[in-house]
């Protein structure tokens, strides 16, 4: 997953995140004035599935779900799908101050 932002004439690449699965939200929880994003992680060594919070750092966002400093997700945290599962080829909302 790339998470882009937009800059005054092209997009700029703030974080590209591995192991990722849909669906994909934007938390309402911010850090640094930027919206934590849910990912979903199931797979490989990671046989029951479970949602991770990456939040933003002030630069990027973290770029393995599966660790430090991403969480994992226990109680339901508020936010919105912006791709859900089945889901391709939509853009993001704006992810910004």
């Amino acid at each position: 997953m790339l998470i882009l932002s937009k800059d005054e004439i092209s997009w700029k690449v703030i974080t590209k995140v591995t192991v990722t699965r849909l669906p994909i939200r934007v938390l309402e929880k911010k850090s640094h004035e930027w919206h934590s994003i849910g990912v979903s992680v199931k797979g490989g060594r990671v046989q029951k599935g479970y949602e991770a919070e990456l939040p933003f750092n002030g630069k990027s966002y973290p770029t393995n779900p599966t660790v430090p400093p991403a969480l994992r997700i226990t109680n339901n945290s508020a936010g919105e799908i912006v791709i859900p599962t089945g889901k391709t080829g939509d853009p993001l909302k704006k992810n910004s101050p």
